[in-house]
């Protein structure tokens, strides 16, 4: 048998396998040797489908290519420099000939890959699906993302089929006897988790929402929340059933009407987080009501609760067997809005070592942790040398993703330790509408494979009438992205 060029490592190692299980039956072909049987890129009959994303450095504004360019940049070099690494390359060759594997200049150690890119930006790679990293983005090939939760590989032009050819007979059997993966994009290992930032239904959102209709502020971002498999909201206010009508103006004294939480249902919000400014800023006893409105609604909570106790606790989601954890506090109160031992309230962050254990023990048991900060609010894209070192040390306790949920203005990006920072993702619902910062908002979806963070999307939105977030032109997020990349130090 002879093993060609381009087979991923997995499973030329799993066929060795399967012929060591033969007992001698087959053996690999030497150099230059006849072989009954071949395993090969793109022909014979099929093995397995190994899916490749189009990756380039994180810090990379444009979002698409098709096919043609791609192929066109490997066979003449012209445009981002595409490297690949031992394993992609001899793929690449095998499916649409020499290009660039040519040139030693290209080819890189697939250790160095990623550093390599964001050396050598604009550049681009063919990474496996099931080895991408968040401080890679993955391009969209003709409208087609691996990432998308309808994702169809039939119509993916970077679905390479790994297949037998040769005597029927040999074939037959050792396809009987294939025990290894059949893709490395298995559905039922992926969970999609939503990020969004802050949510306060409260004064011109909510009065916008009387005379436009409760589901009006999620009438485009709602589409972004419920195509994930968790979605979650920072929602700083408590729900009171007396609330007076809202006031275009207002005072920053906060409560929502119950009527309300339909929006939160319809946008399909799964985790609510619980470290906000405001929730008990109408009284502690209505924590526990919207609370029980939560629980009534199937949604999970954490980073606040009916006690400091409860506040504390980790929030566990099992999910095609990825085991996600989220951990929130509040370091900046007020002090009424914190948990105490007889009070409802957000988790203070009064003990980080504490916390950053926690982050460490759900880590070393298996878990991805996501970790949330209702930090102190900052007006502009950079965050402050204090806020970087902060959320820095979640990363280096453990965490796959630290998010700012007090970033009413947008903020930039970080990747420490293999984790993912974004340290405001700005106002999801809120009424800012006197800055354009304020008004820039971010859903993050993380794509999360076989227990780890694979990869994260964001989609940009522009808040208007104080209340709905639409979708940024192309222009704007562009704008949007360069202005981030740049206060990231990119």
């Amino acid at each position: 048998m002879r093993i060609m060029p381009g087979v991923p490592p997995e499973l030329v190692e799993a066929m060795q396998g399967v012929l060591e299980a033969q007992r001698g039956s087959y053996v690999l072909a030497a150099e230059g040797e006849d072989a009954e049987v071949t395993l090969l890129v793109g022909q014979g009959e099929p093995l397995a489908t190994w899916i490749y994303a189009v990756a380039v450095p994180f810090a990379t504004v444009n979002d698409a290519t098709t096919l043609g360019d791609l192929q066109a940049n490997w066979r003449n070099g012209d445009g981002p420099q595409a490297l690949v690494d031992q394993y992609s390359g001899p793929l690449l060759t095998a499916a649409w000939g020499e290009g660039v594997a040519g040139d030693p200049a290209r080819i890189v150690d697939a250790g160095n890959l990623v550093a390599e890119l964001w050396q050598r930006r604009p550049s681009w790679s063919l990474v496996p699906f099931h080895r991408l990293e968040p401080s890679l983005k993955v391009l969209s090939v003709d409208g087609v993302s691996p990432l998308n939760a309808t994702f169809d590989a039939t119509t993916y032009p970077l679905a390479f089929t790994i297949g037998l050819q040769g005597n029927e007979e040999a074939v037959t059997a050792l396809r009987d006897a294939w025990s290894g993966p059949q893709t490395n994009r298995d559905p039922g290992k992926i969970t999609r988790l939503a990020m969004s930032g802050v949510t306060a239904l409260v004064r011109a959102t909510a009065y916008q929402m009387a005379i436009r209709g409760i589901s009006y502020p999620g009438e485009e971002v709602g589409a972004v929340l419920r195509d994930a498999d968790l979605a979650h909201v920072s929602n700083e206010v408590s729900f009171v059933p007396d609330c007076p009508p809202p006031h275009f103006i207002g005072d920053p004294v906060f409560c929502s009407d119950p009527r309300y939480m339909a929006l939160l249902e319809e946008i399909g919000v799964d985790v609510v987080e619980l470290t906000g400014n405001h929730l008990n800023d109408w009284g502690a006893q209505y924590l526990p009501y919207t609370l029980d409105l939560y629980d009534a609604a199937g949604m999970h909570y954490f980073g606040g609760g009916r006690d400091v106790s409860q506040a504390e606790e980790p929030l566990v989601i099992e999910h095609n067997g990825n085991h996600v954890a989220f951990l929130g506090c509040n370091p900046v109160g007020p002090a009424g809005g914190w948990a105490t031992a007889d009070r409802p309230g957000s988790a203070p962050c009064d003990d980080y070592d504490a916390f950053r254990n926690q982050i460490g023990q759900l880590r070393q048991t298996g878990h991805v942790v996501i970790v949330t900060q209702q930090y102190h609010e900052i007006y502009h894209y950079a965050p402050t040398a204090q806020q970087q070192a902060d959320f820095r040390t979640f990363a280096e306790a453990g965490a796959a993703a630290v998010s700012g949920s007090q970033g009413h203005h947008a903020q930039g990006f970080d990747f420490h330790q293999g984790a993912f920072i974004h340290y405001g993702l700005g106002n999801l619902f809120f009424d800012q509408m006197d800055m354009l910062g304020t008004r820039q908002t971010m859903v993050d979806t993380y794509t999360i494979y076989d227990n780890r963070l694979l990869s994260v999307q964001m989609w940009t939105g522009l808040i208007e009438n104080y209340a709905r977030p639409r979708q940024m032109t192309a222009q704007e997020r562009a704008d949007l992205l360069q202005t981030l990349f740049s206060a990231s130090g990119w």
